[in-house]
C-alpha cells in the first residue's frame, strides 16, 4: 500500500465541525449492503432462448457503510438499518443502461453487460437520507461523479423468469471514469482517472425496500419492473507524478462482497 503522502484525502470539516477531520489515505468507499437497486424494463421471459437479449435500466442508491482511510469515521451516519447517528453522511446514486443475455433455454441463467451510465457521490452535513422513503440521497454536495464505461463490465445472475423480482442473485465488476472532483473535499483531482467497482445482490437479509428513487415511486414489483437489494463498493485510482496508482478497497464498489445488482 502507498503511504499517506501518495494517497488521496477526504476533508469532512470543510462545511464546519464537528466531523472527522481530513481522512488520510482515502482509497475508496464501501457502500452499505442494504443498498437499493431498481430494475426497469426487464422483458425477458421463460419463453426466451439462449442468445436472446433485452436492454433495461438499473438505478442504484445507498449510504456509505465505512470508508477505507486512516480514520474510522465515527461521525459518519448510516441511516436504518444502520445506527442512524453521526454528523454527516455519504450517499451515492447511479443510473445504468444494461443488456441481459439469456444463457440457456428458459433464461434461468443470464449475463448482464453494462452499456453506459452515470454515478454521483454526495457529502451532506445535514444527514437526512431515508432508505424506506427513498429520499434525501441527492441533496448533499456532489463531491465526485463520473461515468460507467460500456463494454467492460459483465455480470452473471440467476433469474426466476415470470415472477416479480425476476433477477435472483449474482454479481460482477464495473469500470468507470471520473468526470468531476470537488477539490474542497477530495484531493488530488481524480478527473480523467479510472475506478473499479463491484456489485452483488442481494446484500444483507435485513433489507429495507425503497418506496422511491429520487422522488419517483417504485410501485409494486412486476416481472419487468422490480426493486432488489444490492451490496457494492468503489475503489479509485489516485494520480501521482509519473505513475497512476490503483488503491484497492477491501470490497469493490458499485462491485462485489456479497452478491450483484
Amino acid at each position: 500500500m502507498p503511504g499517506f503522502g501518495s494517497a488521496a484525502t477526504l476533508d469532512t470539516t470543510s462545511a464546519g465541525p464537528p466531523n472527522d477531520g481530513v481522512l488520510q489515505n482515502f482509497i475508496g468507499i464501501d457502500w452499505h449492503a442494504n443498498g437499493g437497486g431498481w430494475v426497469q424494463g426487464f422483458n425477458l421471459t421463460g419463453a426466451n432462448n439462449a442468445g436472446d437479449s433485452d436492454t433495461f435500466t438499473f438505478t442504484y442508491q445507498a449510504f456509505a457503510n465505512s470508508i477505507d482511510s486512516s480514520n474510522l469515521a465515527p461521525n459518519l451516519r448510516v441511516g436504518a438499518p444502520g445506527p442512524g447517528v453521526g454528523t454527516y453522511e455519504l450517499t451515492t446514486y447511479a443510473v445504468l443502461t444494461e443488456t441481459a443475455i439469456c444463457q440457456n433455454a428458459g433464461c434461468s441463467s443470464i449475463n448482464i453487460i453494462t452499456n453506459s451510465g452515470l454515478w454521483d457521490i454526495y457529502f451532506d452535513t445535514t444527514p437526512d437520507a431515508n432508505q424506506a422513503a427513498g429520499t434525501g440521497f441527492r441533496d448533499g454536495v456532489n463531491i465526485i461523479s463520473g461515468t460507467w464505461d460500456g463494454g467492460f463490465s459483465t455480470f452473471g445472475a440467476t433469474a426466476i423468469i415470470g415472477t416479480p423480482g425476476a433477477i435472483g442473485s449474482g454479481g460482477g465488476t464495473l469500470f468507470g471514469t471520473v468526470t468531476n472532483t470537488n477539490n474542497t473535499y477530495v484531493n488530488p483531482d481524480f478527473v480523467g482517472t479510472s475506478l473499479q467497482a463491484s456489485l452483488i445482490f442481494p446484500g444483507l437479509s435485513n433489507y429495507t425496500r425503497p418506496a422511491a428513487f429520487n422522488g419517483t415511486p417504485t410501485g409494486a414489483d412486476t416481472p419487468s419492473n422490480f426493486v432488489i437489494q444490492t451490496d457494492t463498493s468503489q475503489a479509485f485510482t489516485v494520480p501521482e507524478p509519473g505513475i497512476m496508482m490503483l488503491l484497492g478497497a477491501g470490497i469493490l464498489g458499485l462491485g462485489f462482497r456479497k452478491k450483484l445488482s
